[in-house]
């Protein structure tokens, strides 16, 4: 039997106890020999069908179920096998202007949640500076070189709110917007630093709280908001001595009224870095799915901001956030 001619397996991984991580699904193309097995949702979403063995190349079929389908996972013990798998191929694909935008993105996308996860672990390993700046230069490489860059990244934006998926979209959406406003690439650079490290100081939050699956109580909010002079104190700690990224980690929950915290900065006290992302930290925290409620569309979500947090955010980069939008579904639809 000729492998290249097997399509869909249609099993269940009847193994009990499995656990399955969803991945980028970007990543997978036509004739990828991979070593993990790939598996999809049907029924019950924690049954997963068997979609393609391990040592089977991709074929057209393949590509268009996987294409067709909300996600795709593989189980959990093969996360390394495919970790190692986005590796080999993340500088090929970024030196290769024939591949799509949508798959550089989705890889560094990939690349920055594995550099997340170990930061969150060891917050203040000096090695998360030099990663961290690999990451933010090549999304912005990867803005100044391609037309259609931003749309594709915040298409492949995760629609679940976890911290370190958060930190990423922040990121995002704030190079973005800072594309947007014209900003050079040095600065950018740095504004990206700031956007990906905010929520750090999350890493000395009691897991308890960030973890926690509904709204916090008054207790639990007030050490949630000692996040910022935490990510602050640990990002000097790391070594990062540029005054713009730490105001950015600090100040980013700071409100124009002065009702923002750690230190109660009003108006033109908040400065850019910490302005733009508040706006974007806004809008993926309303925009994403959470445990207690469902995600808003990004109509509602920027109608919302508009509407009830002229006192709070910059309404200027708010009005700017949405040209920024609309420029880029007006990309999409070309």
């Amino acid at each position: 039997m000729d492998v290249r001619k097997v399509r869909i397996v249609r099993r269940h991984d009847e193994r009990p106890n499995i656990m399955y991580v969803e991945i980028e699904k970007w990543l997978l193309d036509i004739g990828d020999v991979l070593e993990f097995d790939l598996f999809m949702a049907e029924g019950k979403l924690t049954e997963k069908t068997l979609l393609l063995s391990k040592h089977i190349p991709i074929n057209s079929d393949i590509k268009i179920e996987i294409d067709s389908r909300h996600a795709i996972y593989v189980r959990q013990s093969d996360l390394e096998a495919y970790n190692i798998f986005v590796d080999k191929i993340a500088q090929a694909v970024a030196r290769n202007e024939h591949i799509p935008v949508i798959k550089k993105a989705a890889i560094i996308y990939r690349q920055a949640s594995v550099i997340l996860d170990e930061m969150f672990e060891n917050p203040e390993e000096l090695e998360n500076v030099p990663k961290t700046k690999k990451v933010v230069n090549t999304f912005v490489n990867t803005i100044f070189s391609d037309t259609h860059a931003i749309e594709s990244m915040i298409k492949i934006t995760a629609y679940d709110y976890y911290t370190h998926t958060h930190s990423i979209n922040v990121c995002i959406y704030s190079l973005s917007l800072g594309s947007y406003l014209e900003l050079n690439s040095i600065t950018l650079q740095e504004l990206g630093m700031s956007a990906l490290l905010h929520d750090l100081g999350k890493s000395r939050v009691d897991p308890k709280i960030t973890n926690k699956k509904g709204r916090l109580t008054e207790d639990e909010f007030d050490e949630m908001k000692h996040h910022p002079l935490y990510g602050h104190t640990i990002a000097l700690k790391i070594g990062i001595r540029d005054n713009r990224i730490l105001d950015g980690i600090r100040h980013h929950h700071e409100k124009l009224d002065g009702s923002g915290y750690p230190d109660g900065l009003m108006g033109n006290s908040i400065t850019l870095f910490a302005r733009i992302i508040a706006v974007c930290d806004v809008f993926d925290a309303l925009s994403t799915q959470r445990s207690y409620k469902e995600r808003m569309s990004s109509y509602d979500t920027l109608l919302l901001m508009k509407k009830t947090m002229q006192h709070h955010l910059d309404m200027v980069l708010v009005d700017s956030f949405i040209k920024m939008q609309q420029h880029s579904d007006a990309l999409t639809a070309l």
